[in-house]
């Protein structure tokens, strides 16, 4: 019955999803089929359309993707391109334990690193549409293409297949 086997609390839409389909399951069981006459609207929760069918109300436009969609996206196709022999997303930034902040990875470099088959390095930067890398990611992009490797930005993951050989 549950689909989700990950720990922790279930996201508020995850369990919408679990409520609505015992209700329905019980509609469906009850004599009278009619869910009006049993109330069964009352209970069961609208849900909210997924980020990626919201539509801004200004001008009817599609919402632009996140970074972390680009990037996911990207890191499937990556790892399924054949290619590709190693592809690791590489994490940076700053959080805070408590009253320490604790620093993780280095400033400037990109969110994807791998190698190729035949040994050749890359590391690639996810950005959203219409977005460009900070002044230290494009010292690292110029730096990475000056030693030989492949080196780039993408806002997709067809254009990050496409930095590749």
């Amino acid at each position: 019955m549950y689909k989700n086997n990950r720990r922790g609390r279930l996201s508020p839409r995850e369990l919408a999803e679990q409520i609505n389909a015992r209700h329905s399951f019980h509609a469906g069981a009850a004599p009278d089929p009619d869910k009006a006459a049993i109330g069964l609207d009352t209970f069961t929760r609208k849900l909210p359309p997924k980020r990626d069918k919201v539509v801004r109300p200004v001008d009817g436009r599609p919402v632009v993707p996140l970074e972390k969609d680009v990037l996911a996206d990207a890191l499937q196709a990556l790892r399924e391109d054949p290619r590709v022999a190693i592809c690791d997303r590489r994490q940076s930034g700053v959080f805070q334990e408590g009253e320490r902040y604790i620093r993780v990875g280095q400033r400037g470099h990109l969110d994807v690193s791998g190698m190729l088959h035949g040994g050749r390095y890359f590391e690639i930067e996810a950005k959203r549409p219409g977005e460009k890398p900070d002044e230290r990611q494009r010292e690292r992009i110029a730096h990475i293409q000056r030693a030989g490797g492949i080196s780039g930005y993408f806002t997709s993951a067809a254009e990050a297949l496409a930095l590749l050989p």
